[in-house]
């Protein structure tokens, strides 16, 4: 699907206000996490989709960390609901999943890595449980989690 000059420069500017207004500053300098985002769509992309974008969760558009994609919100809401996930959707909610591992604390204190674990575990408590009505992660050795952080972390180690 070929998108016009004026939309391209439209997503990229939105990708620019997400990734700047997500940032920390320290003194001048703007850290943001270098996560690789081919490791992102490949391997995260795919767990945050399955775990997290459910349309009462981050599968809502009117929510920041919007996970976009087939049969969840689409970003361009043209898009067929069950075709695969488009340019635009992957950098979206790559952006977004990238802004969600800033932390004063270290991207290990991340909200992308304390939201969805459990509290017994060292999560920060999240709103949103899986569909039998628990945390997402109820360990840091969970598969799904260690990808998330094994991403995370390869990305700048803090």
């Amino acid at each position: 699907m070929a998108h016009s000059p004026r939309r391209m420069r439209r997503v990229a500017c939105s990708l620019a206000v997400v990734i700047v207004g997500a940032c920390t500053v320290e003194g001048d300098e703007v850290t943001v996490p270098d996560a690789d985002p081919i490791v992102f769509r490949d391997t995260v992309y795919p767990i945050l989709l399955r775990d997290c974008s459910f349309t009462a969760c981050h599968g809502d558009a009117a929510r920041f960390f919007t996970v976009f994609g087939p049969g969840r919100a689409r970003f361009d809401p043209a898009t067929d609901i069950d075709a695969p996930p488009t340019a635009e959707e992957l950098a979206q909610t790559y952006a977004r999943a990238r802004s969600m591992l800033i932390s004063p604390a270290g991207i290990k204190r991340s909200p992308l890595l304390r939201k969805p674990l459990a509290v017994s575990a060292g999560g920060a408590g999240h709103d949103g449980t899986d569909p039998w009505g628990g945390a997402i992660y109820l360990s840091k050795g969970d598969p799904s989690y260690q990808a998330i952080l094994s991403w995370a972390v390869a990305g700048g180690a803090q």
